[in-house]
């Protein structure tokens, strides 16, 4: 229902779609949107919100005990995320502990 041209409105829609799976488990769905919101932040050059949903993604692999990848997304997110410097401090806190998170995870 949304035009294809509105392009910032069809990635947010992918994100909360992400969130939506993600919340009911189906992490596979999850990721799917997760990837093409990403993919059309990307387009329209809004690394800021490819950030957030790379950080949304890297969650969701977290909690699939996909550790290897969860951490591949949330380092793709902290480098988005520092690109804004201060305007961006919470999302890097966040990422930082989501990093350290999956890392004591991801140790035997």
């Amino acid at each position: 229902m949304t035009p294809s041209d509105a392009v910032r409105r069809l990635a947010l829609a992918h994100q909360h779609l992400g969130v939506v799976y993600h919340a009911a488990r189906d992490f596979d769905r999850a990721q799917h949107h997760y990837s093409e919101s990403i993919r059309l932040y990307e387009a329209q050059g809004d690394i800021y919100g490819a950030a957030q949903s790379r950080y949304d993604a890297a969650l969701a692999l977290a909690n699939a005990g996909r550790p290897a990848d969860a951490r591949q997304y949330a380092e793709a997110a902290l480098r988005g995320y520092q690109i804004y410097g201060s305007g961006a401090a919470e999302g890097v806190e966040h990422t930082l502990a989501l990093i350290a998170i999956i890392a004591k995870a991801a140790t035997p």
